[in-house]
């Protein structure tokens, strides 16, 4: 029941009711009585919107990820999707992004921007926890008073606001199925993995690794690479080709798979070697189309950023619980479905 029901059953001005709900100023006892008596036969719920904008005019959200340029502008579209949420949603709430970019793998720049952001006066946080020790490092030496979302990656040993992202261990095992399915036969499968410190593409590691526990006829291995440059991936793929003659199918567990893919056709191998990746990121839906990848595995990272917002919303502004876990769907693309799709 609202402010204006309560006067109207009462007879009396929404000025009185207001004074007799938040105990201020001057009421009649008898007033008072016959007011609080419908409250507590009819419910009162207080418009948290209103209270709100009376409150406040505005929120800056602090938006803590890798370098937007990086990686082949996966970070540049979950900050596309954070930055319109908030420009089409969530506008006149006076919400406004305030970005924070580290450049991966990069110690002392985290810890730089992730400073300058709890002092920039932000009513809450949105982290990609992708450097998993530095990450829990700082928010237990910290403590945030303003609640936090993670995007794009899981991390244990932290409670969030939220966090918004895919299952990584089914995501790998997820992709090593692709990439069996992809390949000409049995052998060798690899997955590559830049950011040895990331605890998602860790777990997409393992559930690739996994999947092939119980296959006699194939085997799982992993390269670990210093970054994800063009120079890294090459020189991962040419070390795979040389050590394991018997080579089926790789998996790039980041948004790069487009350079795996590249790589391998240079090498004239693409008949023989699957390739299988992560992310609708330009390059990656090119080398799709063109056959120099055979799958990708999206994440959605638009949306990402739109629902970590949203659970922020929820929090500040409607004052409700937030969905702990979103998960984030495994959505497959191939040569036949992206143009459809994408």
């Amino acid at each position: 029941m609202t402010v204006a029901e309560i006067a109207a059953l009462a007879g009396v001005s929404t000025g009185t009711v207001d004074r007799v709900i938040h105990n201020r100023g001057r009421v009649s006892p008898e007033t008072k009585e016959k007011i609080r008596k419908i409250v507590e036969e009819n419910g009162y719920s207080p418009d948290p919107i209103a209270r709100f904008l009376k409150k406040k005019s505005e929120f800056k959200i602090g938006v803590l990820i890798p370098t937007i340029s990086e990686e082949s502008g996966y970070w540049q579209m979950i900050y596309d999707g954070i930055e319109q949420a908030a420009v089409n949603d969530y506008a006149a709430f006076g919400f406004k992004i305030a970005l924070f970019g580290f450049k991966r793998p990069d110690r002392q720049s985290l810890e730089e921007q992730f400073h300058a952001m709890l002092a920039s006066g932000c009513a809450a946080y949105i982290i990609a926890p992708i450097m998993q020790e530095e990450i829990l490092f700082l928010l237990s030496e910290t403590h945030p008073n303003e609640p936090y979302c993670f995007i794009d990656s899981p991390l244990p040993g932290v409670s969030p606001l939220c966090t918004v992202a895919q299952n990584p261990f089914m995501a790998g095992h997820l992709a090593a199925r692709l990439t069996r399915l992809s390949a000409s036969g049995n052998g060798t499968y690899a997955v590559i993995k830049p950011y040895s410190e990331s605890y998602n593409l860790n777990e997409r590691s393992r559930g690739f690794a996994s999947f092939f526990v119980k296959d006699s006829e194939c085997r799982a291995v992993q390269s670990i690479t210093d970054g994800s440059s063009k120079k890294d991936i090459a020189l991962a793929v040419e070390k795979l080709v040389n050590d394991y003659k018997d080579l089926r199918g790789i998996c790039m567990v980041n948004s790069e798979g487009h350079l795996v893919g590249e790589k391998i056709a240079a090498l004239g191998l693409k008949d023989k070697i699957a390739v299988t990746g992560f992310d609708l990121v330009e390059k990656n839906v090119i080398s799709l189309r063109g056959g120099a990848l055979d799958c990708l595995i999206s994440q959605e990272p638009e949306n990402q950023g739109s629902l970590a917002l949203k659970e922020i919303y929820k929090h500040l502004v409607l004052e409700q619980s937030t969905e702990k876990t979103i998960n984030i769907p495994l959505n497959i693309f191939l040569k036949e479905n992206i143009d459809y799709d994408a």
